[in-house]
């Protein structure tokens, strides 16, 4: 599977662009992917700026959704200064059950701003428009209270919790997952085995 037609990007709101990354965001991504505040809830440790360099160079390179585990990857920029504040991805879970997972992170120094919100109640637009997903998930660490609030604040559902499920960063920890369907987010979705018109091809 594979989009007949990328996104249209950028991706406007009241406050933020989401765009396709560029070389140009290194050092602003490595600031947030280097702290260990901002990555404490995702599986990968901070990471030093061979390692930003390398997941830059995938960022600005793969953006398709051809099969299960590929990913669009957009960077959130404030729509006046330009300035890169957030990551933010779809990727391809399922297929036959036409479902796309949600992740995100974003630098500490803008918390507390609606942000993240703002910025994940776009790509929901995308999922569930552009995109046909029938349904999108996330999967949150149990003690992330902010990522919880903000699911919830966007109608997604608590449908999942998996007890002390996985060991990251030596730590045992739990996940709660959420999901929204398409016909809840208010879009109509055809039926179709395949994502938006049954050629398409979402860490």
């Amino acid at each position: 599977m594979e989009l007949p037609v990328l996104p249209a990007l950028p991706l406007h709101t009241e406050r933020l662009v989401l765009r396709r990354f560029g070389p140009g965001d290194l050092e602003p991504l490595l600031a947030f992917h280097s702290d260990a505040d901002s990555v404490r809830y995702v599986p990968f440790p901070p990471r030093d700026r061979a390692a930003v360099a390398s997941v830059l160079e995938r960022k600005t390179s793969n953006f398709a959704l051809r099969r299960e585990g590929d990913l669009i990857e957009l960077a959130v920029a404030l729509r006046k200064e330009g300035t890169l504040v957030g990551d933010v991805l779809l990727a391809l879970r399922s297929l036959p059950n036409e479902t796309l997972e949600v992740g995100y992170i974003f630098s500490p120094a803008y918390a507390g701003r609606g942000y993240a919100t703002e910025a994940v109640r776009a790509l929901l637009d995308l999922a569930f428009g552009p995109l046909g997903a029938r349904r999108v998930m996330a999967r949150v660490d149990e003690r992330n209270a902010r990522s919880r609030a903000l699911l919830e604040r966007l109608g997604a559902r608590l449908e999942a919790h998996l007890v002390e499920n996985e060991w990251i960063k030596g730590e045992l920890t739990s996940e709660v997952d959420y999901a929204v369907l398409a016909r809840e987010w208010g879009v109509p979705k055809p039926r179709s085995p395949e994502l938006a018109g049954g050629h398409r091809g979402g860490g």
